[in-house]
C-alpha cells in the first residue's frame, strides 16, 4: 500500500528452473500514484437576485477516478456593488481528495436593489375638505427595503377637474433610495368652496397694565392676511386691527359682548372669521414695578405724629418681597427688637423696647445709634427667589 488511497506498487518476480532443478529469479516493480484530481459536478450558472432576498448557493458534489475519499470546503467572497443594497458573493468550493489532489469550482450571486421605496405612514389616497379647512401637507415617513430612503421631491400641483362651487388639486411626492430606485406616492385633495362662518369667542380685561389686544393675534394659525377687520356691534376703538380695551364698559346681559368680523374676499374661499370679545375686570388693576427696598435710618418716636416708625420703603410688597426678618441692636449689642414680616404698620419698630434682656418692653428707648439688620427675599425675573441683607446705623432721636 501507498501513503494515500489509490496509491501502491506491484512487484512481480519471475523464477527460471531448468530440468536439472537449477533456478534463478528476476524481479520487476510497478508504481501506481493517484496524480488526478477529483471532479466537481458543473454549478449553476451566476444568476442576478433583488434585495432583500439572500443568495442560496447549490451544494457541490464532486467524484475522484481513483476512488478516494473527497473532501469539499466553500469559502465566500463578498463584493460591494455601486450602492448600499446591491452587492455580489461569489462562493469558490475546493474538493480535495486523500493524495492531496485538488480542483476548485465557483458559483457566483449578484444582489441588486431594484425595489422603490414605501412609505410607512398611513394617509388617504383622497380626501374632501372645505376651502377653509385644507389640511397641512402630511408628513410621510418612508423607509426602504435594501438601504436609506428620502422625499427627493414635494410638488403641489394646478387646480384641476374646477367648476362652479369646487376643484381639486394633486399632492404628489417623489422618495429615492441609495441606488436610484424612485416610487411615487399621490394625495387627491377635492375641495368644496363655500362662505363659511367661523366665531371664536375672546375675552379682554378693560384695568390692565396692557390696554390693547391685536385680533389679528386672534385669527386661527395660517389665516390669510389678506382680510378686513369691521365692528359689528357697540361702541368700540378699533384702529385697523388693533382694539384699545382700557376703559371699555364690562360685558352685561344689558351690554352683550363686542363683535369683530375679519372678512376674506378670496375667490378661491371666501369667508368670515367673528371674534365675540367679552370684557371684564380681572386684571384688578394695573401691576407696578417692584420699589426698591429703601431704609430710612432716622426716626423720632416722641408723639408729634411725624415720623414716629422705622419705615424701610416697599418692604410691604409681598408679590415682590415674600419674607423679611428685622432685627435692631442697641450700642451694646443687645437685641431690642425683632420680627417677621415687617410691614411698616402692625409689625414695624416704633422706639419702643420688646423687652429682651435688662431692657423693659414698656420704656421708650432712649436716643442715640442703634444697629439694624434686615434679611429680605426677592422675586427674579425668572419666579426665582433671592436672598437679600441690609444692615447699618438708625439714629433714634426725640
Amino acid at each position: 500500500n501507498g501513503a494515500c488511497a489509490g496509491s501502491y506498487s506491484v512487484t512481480r518476480t519471475w523464477t527460471a528452473t531448468d530440468a536439472c532443478g537449477n533456478s534463478s529469479t528476476a524481479t520487476q516493480t510497478i508504481n501506481v500514484q493517484d496524480t488526478t484530481a477529483p471532479v466537481i459536478a458543473t454549478l449553476p450558472a451566476t444568476v442576478t437576485i433583488s434585495c432583500p432576498a439572500t443568495p442560496e448557493f447549490t451544494q457541490a458534489t464532486a467524484t475522484d477516478a481513483c476512488g478516494s475519499a473527497i473532501t469539499l470546503t466553500p469559502i465566500d467572497v463578498t463584493t460591494a456593488g455601486a450602492c448600499a443594497g446591491s452587492y455580489s458573493v461569489t462562493r469558490t468550493w475546493t474538493a480535495t481528495d486523500a493524495c492531496g489532489n485538488s480542483s476548485t469550482a465557483s458559483q457566483t450571486i449578484n444582489v441588486q436593489d431594484t425595489t422603490g421605496p414605501t412609505t410607512t405612514t398611513a394617509f388617504s389616497a383622497t380626501i374632501d375638505v372645505s376651502c377653509d379647512a385644507i389640511p397641512d401637507k402630511p408628513a410621510l415617513v418612508f423607509v426602504d427595503n435594501c438601504s436609506t430612503a428620502t422625499e427627493k421631491e414635494y410638488t403641489v400641483g394646478p387646480k384641476i377637474n374646477e367648476v362652479a362651487g369646487s376643484y381639486s388639486f394633486v399632492r404628489t411626492w417623489i422618495a429615492t433610495d441609495n441606488c436610484g430606485n424612485e416610487s411615487t406616492f399621490k394625495q387627491i385633495i377635492n375641495v368644496a368652496v363655500t362662505n363659511s362662518l367661523v366665531t371664536i369667542p375672546s375675552t379682554a380685561c378693560n384695568n390692565g397694565e396692557v390696554t390693547t389686544v391685536n385680533l389679528t393675534s386672534l385669527l386661527p394659525v395660517g389665516t390669510p392676511t389678506t382680510g378686513t377687520w369691521t365692528a359689528v356691534n357697540n361702541a368700540a376703538v378699533l384702529q385697523g386691527d388693533v382694539l384699545t380695551v382700557f376703559g371699555l364698559p364690562i360685558t352685561t346681559p344689558e351690554n352683550p359682548a363686542y363683535v369683530f368680523e375679519y372678512k376674506i374676499t378670496d375667490a378661491d374661499c371666501p369667508r368670515t372669521i367673528r371674534i365675540n370679545m367679552t370684557i371684564d375686570d380681572s386684571c384688578a388693576g394695573i401691576v407696578l414695578p417692584c420699589g426698591v427696598v429703601l431704609v430710612h435710618n432716622a426716626f423720632s418716636p416722641n408723639g408729634d405724629g411725624i415720623n414716629e416708625n422705622f419705615i424701610i420703603d416697599n418692604i410691604d410688597d409681598i408679590n415682590c418681597y415674600p419674607t423679611n426678618t428685622v432685627e435692631i441692636y442697641n450700642r451694646w449689642g443687645i437685641l431690642v427688637f425683632d420680627t417677621t414680616g415687617y410691614n411698616n404698620t402692625s409689625r414695624v419698630f416704633n422706639g419702643i423696647s420688646q423687652g429682651r434682656s435688662t431692657i423693659s418692653q414698656s420704656s421708650g428707648l432712649p436716643s442715640g445709634v442703634y444697629f439694624y439688620i434686615l434679611n429680605y427675599t426677592s422675586v427674579d425675573g425668572n419666579g426665582n427667589l433671592q436672598t437679600n441683607k441690609k444692615d447699618g446705623y438708625l439714629y433714634l432721636t426725640k
